[in-house]
């Protein structure tokens, strides 16, 4: 091979590696995750979606759930970063709550909400924690008694029926379980009638477009809430309140 052959094959290998190199198809490509990877991403979302629609709950609804083990749900129930979003404080505000007031924490779970009503009742006001699971009231009760709670006191309840005494209480806070409760207008007239004059119930849920809660399918609509609550008795209004992922309801005796 004679020296002007070698040097057009070196030009012609040249001009070959420089149209390789420009071509974006032959352009490195970012590694797709493994399937273990993704599986795992699924997984750790159906399991966030799965303790939030679960959360406070224990009253049937679509979902009929027997919570056995209060220890492992308030992990992520009463997990200190939810303030972030759940903004306990401004709901509790918003409430009206003052000293010597009652009110009742239905589908209370593990207890999220109950060291800020107590303090907004104070010492001679109460808390009444309701749930039908005898596991989380117990839960409520070591909850309560560590931290010197003596206005909480836990109550047994039903699907369909709070256990509450007529004309008991001033507000009524229902959080993250409205969506489970079945037949929500029939509950809503139980709801008024436990109510003393002036009394409200505090409805608080996920919205529609929450990155976490219940399935979209079983979502609620503020204003479905308000309809349920007025069918009640209630004088209702989706509330000014604004959270990050929920909406608030507020129902009064009219």
């Amino acid at each position: 091979m004679n020296v002007s052959t070698r040097l057009a094959m070196a030009v012609c290998a040249a001009i070959c590696l420089t149209a390789a190199c420009s071509n974006p198809r032959s352009a490195e490509r970012p590694a797709k995750p493994s399937y273990d990877d993704e599986r795992a991403h699924d997984s750790k979302h159906r399991q966030e979606h799965a303790s939030d629609d679960e959360h406070a709950s224990g009253h049937g609804g679509h979902h009929d759930k027997r919570f056995t083990d209060p220890e492992k749900l308030a992990d992520d129930w009463n997990d200190p970063a939810r303030d972030r979003w759940q903004r306990p404080e401004a709901v509790v505000e918003a409430m009206g709550l003052d000293s010597g007031m009652t009110v009742a924490d239905v589908g209370v779970g593990t207890g999220y909400f109950v060291p800020h009503l107590a303090e907004a009742v104070g010492s001679e006001g109460r808390v009444f924690a309701v749930d039908i699971e005898r596991s989380m009231l117990d839960y409520v009760e070591n909850l309560a008694a560590e931290r010197g709670l003596e206005q909480v006191e836990t109550v047994m309840a039903q699907k369909t029926n709070t256990n509450l005494d007529a004309d008991s209480v001033d507000r009524i806070l229902i959080v993250n379980t409205w969506h489970h409760i079945p037949n929500r207008e029939a509950y809503s007239r139980h709801l008024r009638e436990r109510l003393t004059e002036g009394g409200s119930v505090w409805i608080v849920d996920y919205t529609r477009d929450s990155p976490r809660g219940p399935p979209t399918q079983h979502r609620l609509d503020p204003e479905e809430v308000v309809g349920e609550l007025e069918a009640g008795g209630l004088d209702a209004e989706h509330h000014s309140l604004e959270l990050p992922r929920q909406y608030v309801v507020v129902g009064r005796v009219d």
